[in-house]
């Protein structure tokens, strides 16, 4: 299944960020690269995300509020970090958290899932 609506992978590792990408793109997913929270904020203003793959700490600061605000927005969050789940913090907004390195399938499989529920809408 694949939505129209894309999915933001912010990464600051360009050879992290064309990873993911790849994998997305091949299990037909549209994707919107952004390498700093900045990139990431100025992309949230020109369209909306149906799922969020979000380095932790990047070269502008952590990407939590940007979290928030993609949660309110209805974007389903993933945290992707090199960071022990323990270092980054709780919250709402975050439905999961990957360590680098990852496995892409299960990081695929979660954006599916994410997908699947965004396309279902209201019964």
């Amino acid at each position: 299944m694949t939505c129209s609506m894309p999915v933001l992978v912010l990464e600051d590792s360009f050879l992290v960020a064309a990873s993911l990408e790849d994998a997305l793109l091949e299990a037909g997913h549209p994707v919107k690269l952004a390498g700093s929270v900045a990139e990431a904020e100025a992309a949230m203003a020109e369209t909306g995300f149906a799922a969020a793959l979000l380095d932790y700490v990047l070269p502008d600061g952590d990407s939590l509020t940007l979290a928030r605000q993609l949660h309110a927005s209805g974007c389903k969050v993933a945290m992707v970090s090199g960071m022990d789940r323990g270092f980054v913090p709780a919250d709402a907004a975050i439905a999961a958290h990957f360590v680098k390195p990852m496995d892409e399938r299960e990081l695929i499989d979660w954006v599916r899932g994410a997908v699947s529920k965004e396309q279902q809408g209201p019964a």
